[in-house]
């Protein structure tokens, strides 16, 4: 069994600066979720009376955090939520603008879409981080990494364009029929280990069954929730077979803010919860912060969570 190396300097501690020649170690990537980032709040076409203008730049911070990381991780991947609100497609060109940065280290960035995208904005400005969807229509992708495969799921379900309140308000989740099919294909021919993802929970998706149920699928994460949730997703009370699902946070609109780093192993996978703030409703000055928000973050921030390989089925 490989030994354990951390990411980390340690739970309480900044991450340690990478030497610069560092070349990304294919056993560590990263997992993050609802950037929301976006055009300012007054262009946004539609809004509400709170203003979100704080996240790039928050964002832009935690990339910064991305790329000081004393290994850095070769892959990226992030579970939708990439646009601010309503899918705008300068959304997508301000995301490209902050997540650059990662691809010119050598990371390979690779994702899917979230209840406040937009399938065709997103393509044309971001599909080279889309990966090689082998299911028509969606962001589906399989990244083969050295000890397990990595499967993104696209669970957004688009408004109706014609209906003006559904095109400002957010969209649903569903796999739709092909990608149901695809995934159960994919799972029930597995030879290796599977880290399923998608921006919806396996609940909500109602594929929970089917994740515990196969002997290659490791685990489950999700996003959409922006905070960190650890619930692990049984058979059946005839069966003790179960894998963890485990919900990641924001990367800078609210909640917990941060990301994951995954480590593995030859065995499993170990997840380090990266928790830089937490703020609700939105991000206020430091004299206005709640005292509890001090405490979540120092309680969250470098929690190590695990995703064993063995398992029964």
């Amino acid at each position: 069994m490989a030994g354990v190396v951390a990411p980390f300097a340690g739970a309480g501690q900044d991450v340690v600066p990478h030497v610069e020649s560092a070349v990304p170690d294919p056993d560590f990537c990263v997992v993050m979720s609802d950037l929301h980032v976006g055009k300012p709040w007054t262009e946004q076409k539609f809004r509400t009376d709170r203003s979100y203008d704080y996240i790039n730049d928050v964002v832009r911070g935690l990339v910064a955090n991305i790329l000081s990381m004393r290994v850095l991780p070769a892959h990226v991947f992030c579970l939708g939520d990439v646009s601010l609100c309503y899918g705008e497609e300068r959304d997508y060109e301000i995301a490209e603008e902050l997540l650059r940065p990662l691809e010119e280290a050598g990371i390979k960035i690779v994702m899917t879409a979230g209840n406040h995208d937009r399938r065709e904005p997103m393509r044309r400005v971001l599909g080279k981080w889309l990966g090689d969807s082998p299911v028509a229509g969606r962001f589906a992708s399989v990244t083969h990494l050295p000890y397990f495969d990595m499967v993104l799921l696209d669970s957004l379900k688009e408004p109706d364009p014609a209906n003006e309140d559904n095109s400002a308000g957010r969209g649903g989740c569903e796999l739709g029929q092909e990608q149901a099919d695809w995934l159960k294909k994919l799972v029930d021919e597995a030879t290796r280990p599977l880290l399923v993802c998608a921006h919806h929970n396996a609940w909500a998706l109602g594929i929970n069954r089917d994740m515990v149920k196969s002997p290659k699928v490791c685990g489950f994460i999700h996003g959409h929730n922006h905070s960190w949730q650890d619930n692990p997703l049984y058979s059946s009370y005839a069966r003790k077979t179960m894998i963890r699902m485990l919900g990641i946070p924001s990367m800078g609109m609210d909640r917990d803010i941060g990301f994951g780093v995954i480590r593995a192993f030859d065995d499993r996978l170990e997840l380090t919860q990266v928790e830089r703030d937490y703020y609700f409703p939105v991000k206020t000055p430091d004299g206005e912060r709640l005292p509890l928000w001090n405490h979540l973050k120092r309680e969250r921030h470098g929690r190590r969570v695990a995703f064993p390989f063995e398992k029964l089925a």
